[in-house]
């Protein structure tokens, strides 16, 4: 891609972007792969996108499927969508506006109606999604204790963290993580966490006063 063809599209500042530049990577994606998709694929693969963003599973065969003819594993293309429709969403861009805006960083018409369909009937969701997770980045949802005789560095303990929807590759995805941590900082970090609990809850009840 010759960025130098595209002179106007740098200085210029997307409404579902939040007012701001739409980033290169996004850009990169709409010419190459995005647009070199059927409008029929490309409104599958979105409405796929916009399901597992509300929480439905990921149906990774079926977006390979889909992007077999631009891309290996259809990851990007995911990660370009979901960027674009969280993006919208989050500041209540209009579809007209969003269809001009996709059109200009180069999507040709017809793709950029299918992704205005796919917004239109997930964008309320998508934006109440994102106000129910707001302040959740990598939520943590369980810690359990494994630690083990043997495995387990001395004075350690093995905890097993599990992550709702972490960033791996440009996609949300459901983690597991092994840590070791020393038995003393563990003893601190529990101290900290039961002082901070203590403030919020603190602060709760003068508010419900």
């Amino acid at each position: 891609m010759q960025i130098a063809k595209y002179p106007s599209i740098w200085r210029n500042k997307f409404r579902f972007c939040g007012d701001g530049d739409c980033p290169d990577w996004v850009l990169a994606e709409i010419i190459s792969t995005l647009s070199n998709l059927s409008v029929d694929s490309l409104e599958q693969l979105a409405q796929l996108v916009a399901k597992r963003i509300n929480g439905e599973p990921f149906e990774e065969a079926a977006i390979r499927s889909l992007t077999s003819t631009v891309t290996n594993d259809g990851k990007t293309a995911v990660a370009c969508i979901h960027y674009m429709l969280t993006s919208a969403a989050r500041y209540s861009c209009t579809d007209v506006i969003f269809s001009e805006e996709i059109q200009q960083l180069g999507l040709p018409k017809e793709h950029a109606a299918a992704m205005c369909r796919v917004l239109q009937a997930h964008a309320t969701a998508i934006r109440q999604k994102l106000i129910d997770k707001a302040f959740r980045i990598n939520e943590l949802q369980s810690i359990r204790n494994v630690t083990s005789l043997g495995e387990t560095p001395p004075n350690c303990a093995t905890l097993e963290l599990k992550i709702s929807q972490e960033l791996v590759d440009g996609l949300p995805k459901d983690t597991t993580h092994i840590v070791n941590i020393e038995c003393a900082q563990l003893g601190a970090l529990l101290d900290e966490m039961k002082l901070a609990r203590d403030i919020m809850l603190k602060y709760e009840n003068k508010e419900s006063i």
